[in-house]
């Protein structure tokens, strides 16, 4: 019985396992295959905006149809009942063959690549592994005796194997994204590529049993070397010149996101993992710009030359799998995927809706200050489009502050004032926020149509030891009142800074030390019975007229009470 079994699996694989010296050469080439396809898809998922995804995907799909080509005419020539079959490879199967393979990958590398549902990127995985399995049956076509005597046995080894490595790997890439969100960012290993190496190893020889071949008489031996030859060159040539590609396009797109981001925030690092991270957030982007998603807390602004309530709208996105999604890089991908006026606009309208609901609950005489994007404001619809959301809660314009960036208004010039302008006809008006962090000169404040500044967190480190620091802050706040401008200094956290903020004339703050951000449904009851007492206590803390200077700082034992923090 055994040796029945033995023999009729000995009809089936006709084609023997390759000698141990080329299965060597080609577990290794294929473990460099492996390497550099994962490193295009890693490339593709990593782009943002649309154009360089699609860019990466074409490349990607292009390089690594190649590469497979090659790996698979390469293999080949391990057997030796198949040398002659390989140096007799008809043209049109041969380029047929590649056509499928490229065309495949250009199919599924999107979704293999950045998907978010591991359903998809098994059905992607499918049909990479069917596109395949395609391409080297087109690629020895004419070398097949008989299409109709199928060795099963084999094909479906081999289809589960193929599917089995285009879809493990996808989701091991997935695995690997998801990491970044972690402390330790877990990379394929060269473990696991090796082991892909062998399972492909595994998947050719099945791949030639699966059909008889015709018997051919072998062409020369020099001529077999030429062409296997050629066949190396060319997969190792196009998979250095893509990697060597991928080094610059890195490049160009992480100075496309330093440019963007600097319209909308002044301090945004850069480096490679925060690069996945943004690729992940566009993943997720179709379902996070939803209005529910984007979630506003608001921290007030302390001014003690007005009675007013003023809030600064600040974004908080969290996701079942990201988690908590940094504001700024969220902010970011939406511009590099275009969808930056439909952010801003929805993220005005919850603001606006929680301005409405407050009033509902009692809380009049509101300010909220919402940050938004040049390219916002740009927009000739935007001016009625707010007029009509101002209008529908029945709010009056003076609710409304608007924040750009220095660097934002300082880079688009005329527009940009011109924008303002019509804004200030609306009655809204608008703030230069991260004051400071640009390039721009005090002189240029009376040349623009702003209604403030808000003094970057940059300006209080190390304020009570930093005289300069305290000499400029007097000068910003004498020029500022002489323009008619206010100013608020942002992240003051202790009572130290805000004495001497006070001292060298500045009346606007924001921080820790007046409150901590809270959600909208929090702040009825914080105004009810928070607000005035804590006013109140941070008053008490300024000291007397003369008694404190900016150049000396005032003592521990003169320091007073400690501010709040959240929950006392």
């Amino acid at each position: 019985m055994v040796v029945s079994i033995w023999h009729n699996a000995a009809q089936a694989f006709a084609v023997g396992f390759p000698p141990l010296l080329q299965c060597l050469l080609f577990w290794l080439f294929a473990s460099l295959v492996v390497h550099v396809c994962q490193r295009l898809v890693e490339h593709t998922a990593f782009s943002v905006d649309p154009s360089s995804r699609r860019i990466s995907a074409s490349h990607a799909a292009l390089c690594i149809g190649c590469i497979v080509w090659a790996l698979d005419v390469v293999g080949l020539f391990m057997y030796a009942e198949l040398a002659h079959h390989a140096a007799a490879l008809d043209l049109v199967p041969a380029l047929s063959g590649l056509i499928i393979m490229v065309v495949s990958a250009r199919l599924t590398i999107p979704t293999l690549s950045t998907g978010a549902s591991k359903a998809r990127i098994a059905v992607a995985g499918l049909c990479l592994a069917v596109g395949m399995l395609v391409a080297h049956f087109t690629i020895t076509r004419d070398q097949v005796q008989d299409f109709a005597s199928v060795n099963w046995t084999a094909i479906a080894l081999a289809f589960a194997i193929a599917m089995g490595i285009a879809t493990v790997t996808s989701m091991r890439h997935r695995s690997a994204r998801l990491s970044v969100l972690t402390p330790r960012y877990r990379r394929q290993s060269w473990e696991e590529k090796v082991l892909c190496g062998a399972a492909i190893l595994l998947l050719h020889w099945l791949l030639v049993n699966t059909f008889a071949l015709h018997a051919r008489t072998p062409r020369g031996e020099s001529e077999s070397h030429a062409l296997l030859g050629i066949v190396l060159v060319f997969g190792i040539a196009l998979a250095m010149e893509q990697l060597s590609n991928m080094r610059f396009d890195t490049g160009r797109q992480q100075l496309l996101r330093r440019g963007l981001s600097m319209m909308r925030v002044s301090n945004m690092a850069q480096n490679p993992e925060r690069d996945m991270q943004l690729s992940l957030i566009a993943d997720h982007l179709p379902s996070l710009l939803r209005p529910q998603r984007l979630a506003l807390h608001f921290q007030p602004i302390l001014d003690f030359r007005q009675q007013g309530v003023q809030f600064e709208a600040l974004l908080r996105i969290t996701d079942k799998t990201l988690g908590p999604i940094n504001p700024e890089m969220f902010l970011l991908v939406c511009e590099l995927q275009g969808r930056t006026v439909e952010v801003d606009r929805t993220i005005l309208a919850n603001a606006l809706d929680c301005v409405k609901s407050w009033q509902a609950q009692g809380l009049h005489d509101v300010t909220i200050s919402v940050n938004v994007a040049p390219l916002t404001l740009l927009e000739d619809s935007f001016v009625p489009w707010l007029r009509g959301e101002l209008a529908q809660r029945a709010l009056p314009p003076h609710a409304l502050k608007l924040e750009l960036t220095e660097h934002a208004i300082i880079a688009l010039g005329a527009q940009m004032v011109a924008a303002m302008q019509r804004l200030r006809t609306l009655g809204v008006a608008v703030v230069m926020d991260d004051f400071g962090t640009g390039y721009s000169s005090l002189g240029m404040l009376a040349d623009l149509p702003i209604a403030g500044i808000k003094c970057d967190r940059l300006f209080v480190q190390q304020l009570p030891q930093d005289r300069r620091r305290q000499s400029l802050l007097r000068h910003i706040g004498t020029l500022a009142q002489e323009f008619g401008l206010s100013v608020v200094v942002e992240g003051v956290e202790t009572a130290e800074e805000l004495r001497i903020l006070r001292s060298v004339g500045l009346h606007g703050i924001q921080g820790y030390v007046y409150s901590r951000p809270m959600p909208a449904a929090d702040v009825p009851a914080w105004h009810e019975t928070q607000m005035l007492p804590r006013r109140a206590a941070l008053q008490e803390l300024v000291p007397a007229k003369g008694t404190a200077t900016a150049a000396r700082a005032p003592t521990a034992s003169a320091r007073g009470p400690a501010p709040w923090v959240p929950g006392t």
